[in-house]
């Protein structure tokens, strides 16, 4: 009778273990995509809530748009899913598709948190850094190896702080910012060529 018990206390483990690391691998999986949007669909995207742009699609239809925009969706039917998921989320709500990560209470972004926002590939970043007063910060940049890198910082109504390319000096990039409207901000990171992002941070320059 006890060694049936332990049994089955084994096989509700296992199955619970399994269960989570498939809804582990799926999160993952959907994460990138939101990343995918927001660094490649969301800079045309965002113009529909502004007034600028507007693009009509349905799922039929949307399949030779993603393709043409992000090539390496074809054949991939579930990331073309998705994308157009995320889509409706920012045309209905005007807003990015928020993401499951915490800001770090310091502002400082290790390499382990980064790689869950990039693309694994290109490696473009699209970190949300959370909400911000009025003042002046300063955002610095380490990366793997020195590349000119483009760095938008886009705030939660799409209006950008920073828009600019940069090139990196012994694997260092720092930049200082000034925030005119409080709000949630995000970052926004194309590397040249494709170099991991090995640390963000994010400080308040007090006035003298």
């Amino acid at each position: 009778m006890i060694i049936r018990y332990i049994k089955w206390i084994l096989w509700v483990f296992g199955f619970l273990l399994i269960t989570y690391s498939a809804f582990a691998d799926e999160e993952e999986s959907f994460r990138e995509s939101v990343v995918i949007f927001n660094t490649i669909c969301a800079k045309c995207h965002e113009a529909e809530c502004s007034g600028r742009l507007s693009i009509g699609f349905d799922i039929e239809t949307s399949g030779n748009h993603i393709i043409r925009h992000y090539g390496k969706a074809s054949g991939e039917q579930w990331l073309q899913k998705e994308l157009f998921s995320i889509l409706n989320h920012m045309k209905e709500k005007c807003a990015y598709y928020p993401m499951s990560i915490s800001v770090p209470p310091n502002r400082i972004w290790n390499s382990k948190i980064l790689d869950k926002m990039s693309t694994l590939s290109e490696r473009n970043y699209f970190i949300p850094i959370g909400q911000f007063t009025t003042g002046h910060y300063n955002l610095e940049l380490k990366l793997a190896e020195d590349t000119k890198v483009t760095v938008h910082l886009v705030s939660d109504t799409f209006d950008m702080a920073i828009e600019c390319c940069f090139q990196s000096s012994n694997q260092r990039l720092e930049i200082p910012f000034t925030i005119e409207e409080v709000g949630n901000y995000y970052v926004r990171v194309y590397p040249r060529k494709p170099v991991q992002i090995t640390q963000v941070v994010i400080s308040t320059v007090n006035p003298n």
